[in-house]
């Protein structure tokens, strides 16, 4: 495994768990990002998964330190010997996109599609199938400040740092720039939402067009202001 972004990754992850109300939870949420069974991880640490289990649905105290390294290295090692594409995907180094980025959170248990869809009161352009995939968190972005101030890398990181999230676009005119950044991408979120046109009639067809090639779930928010899609993002929590 080894470099300095993996190290980085680990650190983040044992970071997030051991600082979380719910560990279990976050615990179980870094598992599944990682598409790995709870055998799998509990061989790699060396215990029973009814062990693993217990501390993923909260009926044993909350992990010492030790057992989250454990834990957390179980992870980055089982991804390693498949290939380490989980690593890859989330082992990128810190960038400072606060110039950019409005807020950004994660979510101790998942949310559906469909829940961050209706807290947000957003209009599903594209991809109704998709509303009961689940979220781990959301990312809400200043277009214009992105559009001015961010390289490519910059997009990656946002785009990829975890796909199974909702990232929110705020300043939009027509929504065609978002999903052309999204395209351009391997890694792309789950669901994507524009904020800024006052209705369907006024989104880029061809936005809605590279959404369904993209197979993303693409929605219209149209709550007045940023500060109301933040504050509702995070009552999800």
């Amino acid at each position: 495994m080894g470099g300095e972004s993996d190290e980085e990754l680990m650190n983040r992850i044992a970071g997030e768990i051991i600082l979380s109300l719910s560990p279990g939870k976050t615990m179980r949420k870094w598992r599944n990002l990682f598409e790995l069974t709870q055998s799998e991880v509990a061989k790699l640490m060396g215990i029973p998964p009814s062990v693993l289990s217990d501390y993923e649905n909260n009926r044993r105290r909350s992990p010492g330190t030790n057992f989250v390294r454990r834990f957390v290295h179980a992870l980055v090692e089982a991804d390693a010997r498949k290939g380490g594409v989980h690593i890859k995907r989330y082992a990128m180094l810190h960038r400072n996109l606060s110039a950019a980025v409005i807020d950004m959170d994660e979510y101790d248990s998942p949310k559906a599609i469909g829940e961050v869809v209706e807290a947000i009161e957003g209009e599903v352009l594209v991809g109704d199938r998709w509303l009961e995939i689940p979220i781990y968190g959301y990312t809400v972005i200043d277009s214009i400040r992105a559009i001015k101030m961010l390289d490519a890398l910059d997009f990656l990181y946002l785009l990829g740092k975890n796909p199974m999230r909702a990232v929110v676009f705020t300043g939009v005119t027509r929504g065609r720039s978002p999903i052309v950044a999204a395209r351009l991408y391997p890694i792309k979120p789950k669901i994507m939402v524009i904020h800024g046109p006052p209705d369907r009639d006024h989104v880029d067809p061809l936005a809605i067009e590279l959404a369904k090639l993209e197979n993303l779930c693409f929605v219209l928010c149209r709550l007045p202001t940023v500060e109301e899609i933040v504050k509702r993002l995070k009552g999800l929590k």
